[in-house]
C-alpha cells in the first residue's frame, strides 16, 4: 500500500499493522470488530488482509504439523512490518 489512510477509511496502517493478530485470532473483541468494519469499507487493506491470509494457508500447508517457535513468528511478523513501512514511505 502506498498511503498510510485512503480517504474516509480511517488509518490503514494501524489496522495493517495489526493484521497477523486478527488473522490469528488474537485481538480482542472489540478490536476485531474495528478491523472487521475497517475491513469492509477499506479494499486496499482488505486486498492486503487476502494476501497475508494466503500466504498464512500457504506456509500452514507446507508445514503441517510443525509448530512454529515464537521466536520466529515474530522476526517474521517484524519483517513484514519493515517491508510495509518501507512501500509506504
Amino acid at each position: 500500500m502506498s498511503n498510510a489512510q485512503h480517504p474516509g477509511h480511517g488509518d490503514c496502517s494501524e489496522v495493517l499493522h495489526h493484521i497477523y493478530e486478527y488473522l490469528d485470532g488474537e485481538m480482542s473483541p472489540e478490536d476485531v470488530r474495528r478491523v472487521a468494519t475497517h475491513l469492509a469499507e477499506c479494499r486496499p487493506c482488505l486486498a492486503e488482509h487476502d494476501l497475508d491470509a494466503a500466504v498464512k494457508q500457504v506456509v500452514k500447508r507446507s508445514c503441517p504439523d510443525e509448530a512454529v517457535p515464537d521466536a520466529l513468528r515474530m522476526r517474521v511478523v517484524r519483517s513484514i512490518t519493515v517491508v510495509r513501512s518501507e512501500r509506504e514511505g
